[in-house]
């Protein structure tokens, strides 16, 4: 699971790269929030324990090549978007939280990196 801090890193980031039309940035990140605790409930069943411990380590991350990062990356996203419940987000923008989610986790556990 992630930790407190690890959730709104991830909030920010998503809340950065999305736009809700006529949404305000606070209400905007309160809907991600929401998206983001049903992910903590599921995320252990979506990854390893190690892919989890690296996402809040620089040191323990995962070194991968480009290839294993897409295809993380990926087959992440596809999952996430089966898990998760976006309906207060519309179609388009549901599917774009599930990449962006999935590249910034994948990307949280590589070597050098953290959330």
């Amino acid at each position: 699971m992630l930790s407190i801090a690890q959730l709104n890193a991830l909030a920010d980031k998503i809340n950065a790269a999305i736009n809700l039309p006529f949404v305000d940035e606070s209400t905007e990140k309160q809907l991600i929030t929401g998206v983001l605790q049903q992910l903590n409930g599921i995320l252990t069943t979506l990854l390893t324990t190690e892919q989890l411990s690296a996402i809040g380590d620089a040191n323990k991350g995962i070194e991968m090549n480009e290839a294993a990062k897409n295809s993380l990356q990926s087959d992440l996203m596809k999952k996430l978007s089966s898990h998760l419940n976006t309906s207060l987000l519309s179609g388009a923008l549901g599917s774009n939280l599930s990449k962006i989610i999935a590249e910034t986790l994948v990307n949280a556990m590589q070597k050098g990196n953290k959330l």
